[in-house]
């Protein structure tokens, strides 16, 4: 394990997370290295018995070095790393071989690539006397592995959205809206979103109480389903 030869630049942004994760910190560092064959390729936080007094967290820029024959030829690396965001920091430091690069911590805008109007779009094709979203929650925050560089490097995130949408088709929409409401006041939406936003056992029973309450509401001229829908979104740091 070494430091690469040299870091060329630093970027370091927060990303919101849902649940007990919450703030995260994103670093992406775009260097070089002296000759082929160098391995995993990252970046790794230092640690502190105290906060540093400037607020600056330092990151080692390592990789494996070669083990066998190599050729003499500097060659581009990147690394990305995400971790809790601790409040003292105000920036991060890169370290290589040769220099280091500070960089400010920023906040993330967001593009997403993938919208949710593009989602409701797809299920709009589907007809439907009442549609509405009742619970969703996000998982699965990773990088894809891709960086840009325009002129700070970016790092691309995606993560797994999910929605459960209830679907009602019969002759009266103004019924369906009373028993919604209905199912509403007692509280049968709101046990689904407590079961769905945290992945719980309790989610197939929160879905038929709901939909037993609203089938027995609506009566049999109605039909009544609840569909799951996930979907990646992406977004670039």
């Amino acid at each position: 394990m070494a430091r690469v030869r040299t870091v060329t630049a630093v970027s370091a942004n927060l990303i919101q997370l849902p649940g007990p994760l919450k703030e995260q910190l994103v670093v992406v560092a775009l260097g070089d290295v002296p000759t082929t064959g160098w391995s995993h390729i990252r970046l790794s936080p230092r640690d502190y018995i105290a906060p540093p007094a400037d607020g600056i967290w330092d990151f080692d820029f390592i990789g494996d070095e070669p083990t066998e024959a190599v050729g003499q030829v500097i060659l581009p690396v990147a690394a990305e790393i995400i971790v809790p965001y601790p409040a003292w920091c105000m920036g991060v430091r890169v370290h290589s071989a040769s220099n280091n690069i500070t960089a400010n911590v920023a906040p993330v805008a967001a593009t997403l690539l993938a919208s949710a109007a593009n989602a409701q779009a797809a299920r709009d094709l589907v007809p439907a006397i009442h549609r509405q979203i009742i619970a969703s929650f996000d998982d699965s925050f990773q990088p894809t592995g891709r960086t840009k560089f325009d002129p700070w490097p970016h790092l691309e995130m995606k993560k797994l959205h999910h929605e459960l949408e209830f679907v009602v088709e019969g002759p009266d929409e103004q019924k369906i809206k009373d028993c919604v409401a209905r199912a509403a006041a007692a509280g049968l939406i709101a046990a689904i979103i407590a079961a769905f936003a945290t992945c719980g056992a309790a989610v197939p029973a929160a879905i038929s109480a709901f939909l037993a309450a609203l089938q027995n509401c609506l009566g049999n001229d109605f039909t009544v389903r609840i569909d799951n829908h996930s979907h990646w979104e992406y977004w670039w740091t």
